[in-house]
């Protein structure tokens, strides 16, 4: 374990400055690409998490329990899109001022 920690610690020390010295518009790009990507892999895992919850609650015969996780889950999806982001960030200015 401690030759683990202390290799991983010479690694950062090599590559920190390295990583001072990128720093700029290939940073803001990749900044730009990491958030993109995050959200897409947050859409698909809610989708995913919910569509299996559907089709448990179905395989129970709760179908309307299965409905609404599918309403849910679709709700969820769409305020995560960028839309979605813009309606809730008006919503919040509306109702507690742009502050």
């Amino acid at each position: 374990m401690r030759r683990w920690t202390a290799t991983c610690v010479a690694l950062t020390a090599m590559l920190l400055p390295a990583a001072a010295h990128a720093a700029g518009p290939s940073l803001e790009s990749a900044a730009s690409h990491a958030s993109t990507t995050g959200r897409t892999i947050a859409l698909s895992l809610i989708g995913l998490a919910l569509a299996v919850a559907a089709v448990v609650l179905v395989f129970k015969r709760d179908f309307k329990e299965a409905v609404g996780v599918i309403a849910i889950g679709v709700i969820a999806v769409l305020l995560a899109s960028p839309a979605g982001l813009t309606v809730i960030q008006n919503t919040v200015s509306l109702l507690f001022g742009s502050g």
